[in-house]
């Protein structure tokens, strides 16, 4: 009641000011209007507020004349001045009222209003490809590239250093030289290769490799291994021209780092020679699928073959497939055949001596003497034909691979026997103690050394991959050799027949360093001459084969 009166006097002040005091009235509405929740419950019906005030306001029953006239005047001026003052007010305040309420329904229709979905933002552009070649350690084998990945080059290299003890027994002292009367224990580099291989032009592929190891026990001053560019714009189609290892087999075809034992076995490795192996002039047409191997392969002569006036020419083919494939297990089934339709002439003229011969190595090259304990000799051969049949399985941490080949030769100018055929097979698996598996290799179709799943370290927790294997072999170029005592039949051959029983075991600290520890024991049952000497003249038809056992360890480091 007491703000209501102040805000009449205030009002009635304001009406008695002179129009130019009008903006200041209207400043203190507006400013009374800030507080309409102040003013608004003391405001009543402007209509009865004079009535409710008469009784404060009637004239005594005696008044003075002089008091009475002058109340009067000092209350109607008031009643009659507040009432539209009030009433404008009132007027204002409610209308700022509602334009508040609109405004806070304008406030709550906004917050209750679902919110729209952020739009989300706009993707960058990539980067653009920068233009400097890019390094990797694949396998730790180092590789650099284009920015686009149309050109490549890795640095690759394989370092295989072989240590052996040969221990034969007293008859082989008398033997003659070809017969290894001594074989050489010591160390020797197997292999020494470095070299590089990459893609060009994005649909084009190449290698370059030397080898400066000793193949025949003695290191070599340098030999090329490979050298070739493959077209492989039609893939899974690709053609080679070069020098290469044409492929001629499962036990061929696997890496040479990757090899069970320090040496393939010995049928496989003579019937890999024939038109193959390493350095061999050859153009090449492969096919490799998922589950499909296939190679056809037209050879020369190798690089460092010399004495050939016209060299030999050969046609050589595998063909593969992966019969069963699950998570746990792998079947392949491999065969092979080489042709040489072109003996080399080893001298001028229409007539020249083809000469040509079958040998091999008893599976172990330490031995600087180059001893070759099985060996046809040397045939006239007018054609070379090999053939093979091989298999390999994976189950797990277990691995077997066997093969058998069979070898033919047409000789010129025999009447008795214008062939002669020669066989070996072998027999080998592995068992991986720690748990990991051959791997096979769909490139190549055939399978590579297990991975390391934990490679060695220091802490003697991890040890890497342990692997134990073993084989056996026999190679026997004998054809009619006839019995001890009694010479050669017509047209027969007494190459020898070679056995060897293998055992290894295989520690791969990491995938590129592997260390093998292996025993063999070699029997070789051959008939020949003895040469004169320890008190006795010379033997012929005699047996001039052996028994020795050899122990063996390499060290190999391969990228």
């Amino acid at each position: 009641m007491k703000l209501r009166l102040v805000l009449l006097c205030g009002a009635t002040t304001l009406a008695a000011v002179s129009p130019a005091s009008a903006a200041d009235a209207n400043a203190f509405l507006a400013s009374l209007a800030a507080m309409p929740h102040m003013a608004a419950p003391h405001v009543a019906d402007p209509a009865a507020a004079p009535a409710a005030e008469t009784p404060a306001v009637s004239t005594p029953a005696h008044p003075p004349a002089k008091h009475t006239v002058r109340v009067a005047r000092a209350e109607k001026p008031v009643v009659a001045a507040a009432a539209p003052s009030t009433s404008a007010l009132e007027q204002k305040v409610a209308a700022q009222q509602a334009q508040i309420a609109l405004l806070m329904a304008k406030v709550d229709s906004i917050q209750t209003a679902p919110k729209p979905e952020p739009t989300p933002p706009k993707p960058e552009a990539p980067p653009a490809k920068p233009d400097s070649p890019s390094w990797t350690m694949a396998n730790g084998r180092p590789v650099i590239a284009s920015a686009d990945g149309h050109f490549t080059l890795a640095i690759r290299a394989l370092g295989q250093f072989d240590a052996a003890y040969y221990s034969q027994g007293a008859h082989a002292t008398q033997l003659a030289a070809a017969n290894g009367p001594d074989l050489s224990s010591g160390q020797n580099f197997r292999r020494v290769q470095l070299g590089v291989q990459g893609k060009a032009f994005g649909d084009w592929s190449y290698q370059f490799n030397y080898d400066f190891g000793g193949s025949s026990g003695t290191e070599s001053p340098g030999r090329i291994q490979a050298a070739y560019v493959e077209y492989d714009g039609l893939a899974p189609f690709a053609v080679r021209i070069g020098a290469f290892p044409a492929s001629a087999g499962l036990e061929d075809n696997t890496s040479a780092s990757d090899t069970m034992f320090l040496e393939r076995n010995a049928p496989a490795e003579l019937a890999r020679n024939i038109a193959g192996g390493d350095g061999r002039d050859a153009i090449a047409v492969t096919y490799a699928g998922d589950r499909i191997y296939g190679a056809v392969s037209y050879t020369g002569n190798k690089i460092a073959d010399a004495g050939a006036f016209d060299e030999q020419q050969a046609l050589l083919g595998r063909l593969s497939g992966l019969v069963y494939s699950s998570d746990a297990a792998k079947i392949v089934v491999s065969a092979n055949g080489t042709y040489v339709f072109k003996v080399a002439d080893t001298a001028a003229g229409a007539n020249a001596p083809r000469s040509f011969s079958l040998s091999a190595a008893p599976e172990l090259t330490v031995d600087n003497t180059g001893a070759k304990l099985v060996n046809t000799g040397t045939l006239n051969a007018e054609q070379v034909f090999q053939w093979g049949l091989e298999t390999g399985a994976q189950w797990n941490s277990f691995y077997g691979q066997a093969g058998y080949f069979g070898f033919a030769v047409a000789e010129r100018g025999v009447a008795a026997a214008p062939s002669v055929n020669f066989g070996g097979w072998y027999a080998q698996a592995s068992w991986v103690l720690t748990g990991e598996s051959r791997g096979y290799n769909a490139a190549s179709g055939a399978f590579g050394n297990p991975k390391p799943t934990t490679p060695f370290a220091a802490d003697g927790m991890n040890w890497g991959t342990f692997e134990v294997a073993a084989r056996y072999s026999d190679l026997n170029l004998n054809d009619n050799a006839g019995i001890a005592g009694s010479a050669t039949p017509a047209g027969g051959v007494r190459g020898g027949d070679q056995r060897i029983a293998t055992l290894a075991l295989n520690w791969y600290p990491n995938s590129e360093i592997r260390f093998e520890l292996q025993a063999q024991n070699t029997a070789v049952n051959r008939l020949g001459t003895i040469p004169a000497g320890f008190g006795h003249g010379v033997l012929s038809n005699v047996q001039v084969g052996q028994s020795f056992s050899a122990l063996a360890l390499r060290s190999q480091i391969a990228f």
